[in-house]
């Protein structure tokens, strides 16, 4: 049987995700879908804005065969970190394709700036630029751009697609690639006229300024998003101004993203009163958004450095499936490399507990509680 895998966060889910699923089926011949989806927790360092078993429905109702969840240690990384665990849990899960969409649509490009990345005078032209102060995402694009002037790296989704290319090199698996081209707008892209396939951004956007989005995503999605802003990381605002005032720098150096000094520059910002002010104070050419963010969100998990995210996944967790998905999971689980998880048993992977808080988290401000639904039986559509 053929399988193809994708990475998602359906953060909500829109109709330029099901354009995704129907021509990655498509284009891979594939006979099953499986996705591996973020958390509560999002890459870019912000909680989700609906609950996970909501987005697994969501999966399954657009066609995915198979959901299961890329751990929270590993969703609030750099880019490498988040590509290497998501395609090593959907290599042991059998993949022979991933499908991921990117702004270029161009493999061949794609795997050309992979190439430069791996020579000394790429790593070179890097360091010369972190030395300036410049963040390493600002520093990998200016010398991959001196380098080969006619591709674009620094678009999200292109950087995500070098990283699962990359990621497949070093499992050295026959796993094919396949690189779908986004179409109508942009990752930043604000609502646009006449055109039904939004951006993510944009749709949480409108969400949050309590605009109607029912054209912008399918029916089940609306059912579950109308009346609602979503939940935002503005919502823990509160949470994050007690800790860092009941924090010492030693305190903050334990947890993961606090390095280079981190830790007093955020113990040292005042007078603000929101996440946005805070971050406004803290931002530089050196500290990225989505970096002070997920140190953010490092914050409030609690998230120490004995939790590696540089280590291979440890387990397998299932959020859902359909009969298809329950067939392949019943033909290749005798072969499995990694636990399978479908049930939380009381002894449990740290990683799996790291999980349990961010939901007890997410339960503060959301408008019910879900650490319950952690341990019902998976959701089969």
């Amino acid at each position: 049987m053929g399988v193809c895998g994708i990475v998602v966060e359906y953060n909500p889910f829109h109709y330029g995700h099901l354009y995704h699923l129907e021509i990655a089926r498509k284009e891979s011949g594939a006979d099953v879908l499986i996705a591996v989806m973020s958390s509560h927790v999002v890459q870019r360092g912000e909680f989700s804005v609906i609950d996970k078993f909501t987005r697994t429905r969501w999966a399954l109702e657009a066609g995915v065969d198979l959901v299961v969840e890329l751990p929270g240690v590993h969703v609030l990384q750099n880019a490498d970190l988040f590509a290497q665990a998501s395609v090593r849990l959907l290599a042991a899960l059998g993949m022979d394709t991933l499908c991921f969409g990117s702004e270029t649509g161009d493999l061949h490009a794609l795997n050309v700036m992979l190439e430069v990345m791996e020579t000394d005078v790429y790593h070179t032209r890097v360091r010369a630029h972190l030395d300036t102060g410049k963040s390493y995402p600002t520093s990998s694009h200016l010398a991959l751009k001196s380098l080969i002037k006619d591709y674009e790296s620094s678009a999200p989704n292109n950087i995500l697609g070098i990283q699962y290319l990359r990621a497949l090199r070093q499992l050295d698996t026959p796993v094919k690639a396949l690189a779908l081209k986004r179409i109508s707008t942009g990752y930043y892209d604000d609502i646009q006229a006449d055109t039904t396939i939004q951006s993510a951004t944009a749709i949480r956007a409108a969400l949050r300024r309590g605009e109607d989005i029912s054209a912008y995503v399918p029916p089940y999605v609306y059912r579950d998003l109308k009346g609602k802003q979503g939940v935002n990381l503005e919502d823990f605002f509160p949470f994050i101004r007690y800790r860092l005032a009941t924090s010492t720098p030693e305190q903050l150096h334990q947890l993961s993203g606090f390095d280079e000094g981190l830790e007093y520059r955020f113990l040292q910002a005042e007078n603000y009163d929101s996440v946005e002010s805070l971050l406004k104070q803290l931002i530089t050419t050196r500290y990225t958004h989505a970096r002070l963010k997920r140190a953010l969100m490092h914050l409030l998990i609690g998230t120490d450095h004995t939790l590696s995210a540089d280590r291979p996944p440890r387990y397998i967790r299932v959020l859902g499936m359909n009969a298809r998905g329950q067939n392949h999971l019943n033909t290749i689980k005798k072969n499995l490399d990694l636990p399978l998880i479908t049930k939380i048993a009381r002894e449990r992977d740290a990683f799996l507990d790291m999980e349990l808080r961010i939901t007890k988290l997410y339960d503060l401000v959301h408008q019910q509680p879900f650490f319950d639904q952690e341990f019902a039986p998976v959701l089969i559509v």
